[in-house]
């Protein structure tokens, strides 16, 4: 189906092109000023065990306008690239909550593309990244997608840093009035964040399932 295929590509587009050795980057005091401006956006967490309330937005929690990151701070301290397929000033990032360990930040960040330049539909994504505490990336995931055509639920953890996540995408669809419906890929996945900051992505079980969507 092209239009989910559209939605995913542009999302690996944007936040996949970086390699291992890019995602460490070099730390002036210019920069160092600019990140500590950035981390300041995202509240501090106060649970334990990351579940779905850590990847809420912060307007949302504080009946606020839209927060937005800069172009100048997501440059820096988000992977992405400019070629993304998503229209110019259509592609935004929001801030979430962060995690302060002691030689690293756990932060989550939800990026939404309103006008995708090529087939596909407006998509919400939920970053992962940690970074060290001068402002370099350690690493990143993407959590999760949210569409039209697709959504995703983060389950209960039990056991700090590690998350479960389950990911339903159509692979065929129809649309009947206000919904979505059809055959879909279901993929349950752990992540766990690591003592040094780096980030694993286990699937744990793949399968086909019917689901429906109301827009």
């Amino acid at each position: 189906m092209k239009t989910f295929f559209a939605t995913t590509l542009c999302i690996i587009c944007c936040l996949n092109k970086m390699t291992t050795n890019e995602k460490f980057c070099y730390i002036n005091e210019n920069k160092k000023q600019k990140f500590e401006s950035f981390i300041s956006k995202f509240d501090v967490y106060d649970k334990t065990c990351i579940d779905k309330d850590f990847f809420q937005q912060r307007d949302e929690r504080n009946g606020e306008l839209h927060t937005e990151l800069s172009k100048q701070e997501f440059s820096s301290f988000i992977p992405y690239d400019s070629e993304c397929n998503c229209e110019k000033d259509e592609f935004y990032y929001r801030p979430c909550y962060r995690i302060d360990k002691n030689d690293f930040y756990i932060v989550a960040i939800l990026a939404s593309c309103d006008i995708t330049i090529t087939e596909g539909y407006p998509f919400d994504a939920s970053l992962l990244i940690t970074y060290d505490k001068s402002g370099n990336i350690i690493d990143y995931e993407i959590i999760g997608i949210g569409s039209d055509v697709e959504q995703y639920k983060t389950e209960f953890c039990k056991k700090e840093n590690e998350l479960l996540i389950t990911q339903q995408s159509f692979t065929e669809i129809t649309s009947a009035s206000n919904k979505y419906s059809g055959k879909c890929n279901v993929s349950i996945y752990r992540i766990t964040i690591n003592t040094d900051g780096t980030i694993d992505k286990e699937v744990i079980k793949e399968y086909e399932d019917n689901l429906s969507i109301e827009f």
